[in-house]
């Protein structure tokens, strides 16, 4: 027997063959290969100064990135990433990067970051800056602003009496928006009962009286002395009669040899009156009162005149969110001699001697609502966009309240703060 035969009988010769697989039309497996994840973007370690947030957080993140920056190579470019962030900056930021620039001996971009500040440490720096480089009636325009705020900074009034004295310019007493009402003794032979003094300014006392005739309350003002102070009286009362209408104070009765005049009155005092004692209650929604008195304003300028002295204590409230514009007396047609002001609300070009203009106003509108913001605590990028647009150079600021009014209309959000 071969071999071959004793293999097949070992392994079963009878067993039947297997069955050969069927063909079958089935591709043959494959195996794919694993997809290449991309390679993740490197991080940008300026992204936290190139749009730096709102929150406290955002804040002490960009004031870290920029402090880790400080003295070394990344400097510069974090510095760069700051100047190409949105306006405003936070203060706290604008004023770390400012000083960083100053040393570097860029005072320019230096004010360019500050643009819209409203610390007093930012604005004092400002202000040295302005003075620098010769700016003196803006280097004055932001020291006021901040003794509006903080009347005991130091360095402060030092540096207002003297920029003043080399630019020719009268400073008078500081004004705070909180600060407290002098009393004086009411004056006699008037046909109204006198019950209190209210307010007094430069230019004359308020007292609450009433009309025993016709049983009314009325705000009667006194003016101080003669000559000036009745031209002033005179001409409060004519411009006030001329643009009688919504947003502005009545006249109701007036004698300019006596030196006096009764106003309509206003039952919750001033814009300044309602700071003092915070009623946020009075003011918001803010829009409810701030665009009629830029509307008021907007006539005022219309008719060819400008106000010249806005500000809180010449805001009054009928009612709560109900504004009128008071106080006439130091008002002058557009382009005439700008003397006059109070102290912190005085437009810087004003300050050097240029004839009035209805940018006054508006600086003093911007002016008045930044003490709104300061006094209330409150935090709206787009209230404080308006600030910044009302407190610019003249070039860049809104010609009249009727650009303030298109400002006010583009930078309304439903939001109260």
């Amino acid at each position: 027997m071969s071999f071959w035969q004793r293999l097949k009988k070992r392994l079963g010769a009878d067993a039947e063959p297997a069955p050969e697989p069927e063909a079958t039309n089935a591709p043959p497996p494959t195996h794919t290969l694993p997809r290449k994840q991309p390679e993740p973007a490197p991080r940008d370690p300026f992204a936290a100064l190139r749009r730096p947030g709102t929150s406290s957080g955002e804040l002490a993140e960009a004031l870290e990135v920029l402090a880790r920056a400080r003295g070394t190579q990344d400097e510069t470019q974090a510095l760069a990433a700051l100047l190409d962030a949105p306006r405003p900056l936070a203060d706290r930021l604008g004023l770390a990067a400012a000083e960083l620039l100053v040393l570097r001996g860029q005072e320019e971009r230096a004010l360019e970051l500050l643009a819209g500040t409203r610390s007093a440490p930012a604005l004092m720096m400002q202000a040295d800056l302005f003075a620098a480089r010769g700016d003196l009636a803006r280097a004055i325009g932001a020291v006021e602003r901040v003794l509006a705020k903080a009347i005991d900074t130091p360095g402060a009034l030092e540096r207002r009496e003297r920029w003043a004295q080399a630019i020719g310019f009268r400073v008078g007493p500081a004004a705070k928006h909180d600060e407290a009402t002098m009393v004086a003794p009411a004056p006699s032979g008037v046909p109204f009962l006198i019950q209190r003094e209210v307010a007094r300014g430069g230019a004359g006392a308020v007292y609450e009286a009433t009309d025993e005739v016709l049983g009314r309350r009325v705000a009667f003002k006194v003016y101080h002395g003669e000559g000036a102070a009745r031209a002033a009286l005179e001409r409060e009362v004519r411009v006030a009669a001329k643009l009688a209408g919504p947003g502005v104070v009545r006249v109701l009765d007036a004698s300019p040899e006596r030196g006096w005049v009764a106003l309509e009155w206003a039952s919750l005092g001033s814009l300044k009156d309602v700071l003092r004692v915070g009623r946020r209650d009075v003011l918001e929604p803010f829009e409810s009162w701030l665009l009629p008195l830029a509307s008021a304003l907007a006539r005022v300028h219309r008719a060819g005149w400008v106000h010249a002295d806005v500000k809180p204590a010449n805001v009054l409230f009928r009612s709560a969110g109900e504004a009128i514009l008071a106080d006439f007396g130091i008002a002058r047609p557009a382009g005439s001699p700008g003397a006059g002001g109070s102290a912190g609300y005085v437009a810087p070009e004003r300050l050097a001697g240029a004839p009035a203009s209805p940018a006054d106003d508006v600086y003093g509108f911007g002016r008045t609502l930044e003490d709104v913001l300061d006094a209330l605590q409150v935090e709206r990028a787009d209230l404080a966009a308006v600030v910044a647009a009302c407190l610019a150079p003249a070039a860049e600021r809104p010609k009249d309240a009727d650009e303030l009014l298109a400002l006010l209309s583009e930078s309304r959000v439903p939001s109260v703060g």
